[in-house]
C-alpha cells in the first residue's frame, strides 16, 4: 500500500516504468548490419566504400572496369540489405540463440562483423587453409593460412568454433556436424553462409548438404552468384531448378510436373534474391531423420540436365 506520506511515489514508478520500457525496447532493437560490418573491412559491405572511389577515378580502381553496370564494378559487396531483413531478428540483445555456420572463413573478416551482429549465437566456420600446408594432390594446401592472420584465430580453434577442412567434402562435412555441431546442448541450426571458393559445384554442395539440416524457419544464404565463369553455372543452372521446384505442385493431369531436386523441394519455402546473393528460406516441415550420402550431395545430373529438367519434353519453354 502506497504511503499517503510519499507524494512522489506515483512520479517514481512512473519513472522506473519509463526507465524499464525504455531499456527492454533498447534490448529488442535490431543492428544495421552496414554500420558492424563496416568496422571489420569485409567485402560484404565495401561496396560503399569502393563504388565512389572508383567511379571518381575513372575506373582506375574498379576490380571489373569493363561492367556495364555500375554496382558490379568495385571490390565488395552491398549485401546489408539481405542481412538485416533475415538476420536482423537475431542481431538483438535479448534474441533467442541460435547456431550460425559461415563457409569460407578466409581472413575472419567476415566472421568477425556476424559475430558483433549476432550477440547470442553460437558461431562455426570452415576454412581449407588453415589444413596442413603442402601440396593439394596430398589433401593439403600450399597457398597459405589466411585464417591464422586473425587475432581470433588461437581462440576458435580452441573452442572448436573454427574448423580447418575441405568444405565440399562429404566426410569432412558430415564429422564437422556431428561431432562439433549436432550436440545436445547445441542451439538450433537457423542460418548458414556459403562464402568459400566460389566454385559453382561447391556452391552447390552446401545447399544440398545443409539445407536439409538447417531447422524449420531458418535459412541458407549464398554469396556471390556472380557472370563469373567458375560461380556462372551456380546462377544459371543450380538456382533456375530450385526456383522451378518452389512452384512444384505434383499435378500430372495437364502437365507433368516434374522435381529437379526431390530432397530440397519438400524443405523449400522461398527464395529471395538481391544481386549476387540469394536467401534460400526453410519451411515449418519437421526435419527429416539425419540424411545419408545419396541425400546429402548434388545429384549428379544437377549440372549436366538442368536443361532437361527445366525445358523437357513435358515443360512449356
Amino acid at each position: 500500500m502506497r504511503s499517503i506520506l510519499d507524494p512522489d511515489a506515483d512520479g517514481c514508478e512512473q519513472q522506473q516504468q519509463q526507465v524499464a520500457a525504455a531499456a527492454n525496447a533498447a534490448a529488442s532493437e535490431p543492428q544495421n548490419f552496414k554500420e558492424v560490418a563496416l568496422k571489420t573491412n569485409t567485402d560484404k559491405v565495401a561496396g560503399y566504400r569502393k563504388l565512389p572511389e572508383c567511379l571518381q577515378k575513372g575506373g582506375k580502381s574498379c576490380t571489373r572496369p569493363d561492367c556495364e553496370r555500375e554496382k558490379c564494378r568495385p571490390w565488395g559487396h552491398f549485401y546489408d540489405t539481405i542481412y538485416d531483413r533475415w538476420l536482423g531478428k537475431y542481431s538483438t540483445v535479448d534474441a533467442p540463440p541460435i547456431q550460425f555456420l559461415e563457409i569460407g572463413y578466409f581472413n575472419g573478416a567476415g566472421f568477425e562483423a556476424y559475430t558483433n551482429f549476432l550477440p547470442n549465437a553460437e558461431l562455426h566456420s570452415i576454412e581449407i587453409a588453415c589444413i596442413e600446408a603442402g601440396p593439394r594432390s596430398e589433401g593439403k594446401w600450399p597457398w597459405g593460412n589466411f585464417a591464422s592472420k586473425h587475432q581470433d584465430y588461437e581462440t576458435l580453434l580452441a573452442n572448436d568454433r573454427l574448423h580447418c577442412g575441405d568444405a565440399s567434402n562429404y566426410k569432412y562435412l558430415k564429422k564437422t556436424w556431428t561431432t562439433s555441431m549436432q550436440r545436445p546442448d547445441a542451439p538450433p541450426l537457423m542460418a548458414v553462409v556459403e562464402d568459400a571458393s566460389h566454385l559453382a559445384d561447391h556452391m552447390a554442395t552446401s545447399l544440398f548438404f545443409w539445407f536439409p539440416r538447417i531447422q524449420p524457419g531458418g535459412i541458407l544464404i549464398v554469396e556471390d552468384i556472380q557472370p563469373e565463369p567458375e560461380i556462372n553455372k551456380f546462377r544459371t543452372h543450380i538456382l533456375p531448378q530450385v526456383m522451378k521446384d518452389l512452384h512444384w505442385c505434383g499435378r500430372d493431369s495437364t502437365l507433368p510436373d516434374t522435381r529437379c531436386f526431390p530432397t530440397l523441394q519438400p524443405l523449400l519455402e522461398g527464395i529471395h534474391c538481391e544481386m549476387h546473393i540469394c536467401v534460400f528460406v526453410r519451411n515449418q516441415v519437421p526435419s527429416p531423420p539425419e540424411p545419408d550420402r545419396e541425400h546429402s550431395m548434388t545429384p549428379d545430373t544437377a549440372f549436366s540436365n538442368a536443361q532437361d529438367c527445366l525445358f523437357g519434353p513435358h515443360t512449356i519453354k
